[in-house]
């Protein structure tokens, strides 16, 4: 009876957990590295696998510079893995089945496969947001992804002499791409129009800054305006006041910036959500509803210090990218996972590759009065998208090095942790089939 029950024992020790991360952004990459790296220091029986479409890191924070021109090579996630340990499955994930623990995967060519899971984490990111405009398929460009950031480069570059460019948005993304092109193609005729102020998210300083740079650039604005309509050598507008009439801009290439929407993945498959689509977590990023399921990135719904949601952005995807992979070891490790915990600083916004604007912000993403400007603004911020490939080869060197402004170090989470203080890394099976 004893020896049945040593070696019932030790089949149980050596159980391999199966850790899948869905999603090969910011968040997802540095998560599994991070997760393969700190099982391996643990000495934990954990295997991860990394689902991806696409074998390529798409640098999002640069596809405003790839559509204006600029040549950046193609990043191998494969590569990023070297060393690691972690398996890379390149599929599109259909459908995330909760229940059974398992992800539906569609291949090219038209294959299908399953993969089962112990525990998830779901990091599929964001698409561009849907457009209301009409006409916008067909006339318009929208530099969200990789490929439309391509496509928009290959119109650009056939673009001729005096033809007109609007870009549609007063975001970030807008407020970049318009001051990319206008930059690199100066015989080009650059206007910006948006709903809202312009520059209105910034400090009175900030909207100085970028309004003289549009000045310089000379990139015409027009400000409380929204986008009705896309045609073939026009752009038509509503002005904000409802009672005036419409307005038509001159545009031989439309670029929509209108922002971005969660994945569908989580609504499609059944998961729990919060009303823009966004997987619902708790203060450990993992989901109350599903717990081998944990998020990060943009399409999970990540609660701040002030009550509202974490905005969209790589400077936030990363840091929960990380927490979460920790929080899961913690579990399967039958320990307590801690809260996470973020703090903004700055906002970072290049304006062309000579100018920058670099916004301070207090931990809320509130903007205080302090900016830096021009190069050393911008030279600032092209540290900051460098960090990030720095941060998954410092990662995948030294696991456990990456670090974040607001991260809770040692406190545990208020909601109680599945299967913490049972049997290690088996207590997350145990309490899931319940």
């Amino acid at each position: 009876m004893a020896a049945r029950t040593h070696e019932g024992n030790r089949a149980q020790a050596q159980h391999v957990s199966h850790c899948v991360v869905l999603g090969g952004g910011y968040a997802g990459v540095l998560a599994a590295i991070r997760l393969a790296g700190k099982a391996r220091r643990r000495r934990l029986p954990i295997k991860v696998t990394l689902v991806n479409a696409s074998p390529h890191f798409v640098e999002r924070v640069r596809l405003h510079e790839v559509a204006a021109g600029r040549q950046h090579a193609p990043l191998s996630i494969a590569k990023s893995l070297e060393g690691t340990g972690v398996a890379l499955r390149v599929g599109w994930v259909r459908h995330v089945d909760a229940a059974a623990k398992r992800l539906e995967i569609a291949h090219a060519g038209g294959e299908q496969s399953q993969l089962s899971y112990d525990a998830l984490l779901f990091a599929p990111g964001s698409v561009a947001a849907p457009s209301r405009v009409a006409g916008s398929d067909e006339h318009a460009f929208n530099p969200a992804n990789a490929e439309g950031a391509e496509r928009l480069r290959q119109r650009l570059s056939a673009a001729r002499s005096g033809e007109r460019v609007v870009v549609v948005g007063g975001g970030l993304t807008a407020l970049e791409i318009a001051t990319e092109i206008a930059e690199a193609r100066p015989e080009l005729s650059v206007s910006l129009a948006t709903r809202g102020e312009f520059g209105g998210d910034l400090s009175p300083r900030g909207r100085a800054y970028l309004q003289k740079t549009f000045e310089e650039l000379r990139i015409d604005v027009h400000a409380r305006v929204s986008a009705r309509e896309v045609l073939a050598d026009r752009l038509v507008l509503a002005p904000e006041a409802s009672s005036a009439p419409l307005t038509s801009l001159p545009a031989d290439i439309v670029i929509l910036a209108t922002g971005f929407r969660p994945s569908a993945l989580a609504e499609i498959s059944g998961l729990e959500i919060c009303p823009d689509g966004r997987l619902v977590v708790d203060d450990t990023l993992r989901s109350p509803a599903h717990p081998a399921i944990w998020g990060a990135g943009d399409a999970v719904a990540v609660v701040g210090e002030d009550g509202s949601f974490l905005r969209m952005s790589c400077a936030t995807a990363m840091p929960q990218g990380v927490h979460a992979a920790d929080a899961m070891i913690a579990t399967l490790a039958g320990e307590p996972a801690p809260q996470f915990g973020f703090s903004y600083v700055v906002r970072c916004m290049s304006l062309g590759r000579r100018r920058g604007l670099i916004q301070v912000v207090d931990r809320h993403d509130r903007p205080q009065d302090r900016v830096f400007t021009g190069g050393f603004a911008a030279w600032i911020k092209e540290q900051v998208c460098a960090y990030t490939l720095l941060s998954l080869r410092a990662e995948r060197a030294l696991s456990g090095v990456y670090r974040w402004p607001g991260q809770q170090r040692a406190s545990s989470a208020s909601a109680p942790s599945v299967g913490r203080g049972k049997r290690g890394v088996g207590g997350l099976d145990a309490v899931a089939v319940r």
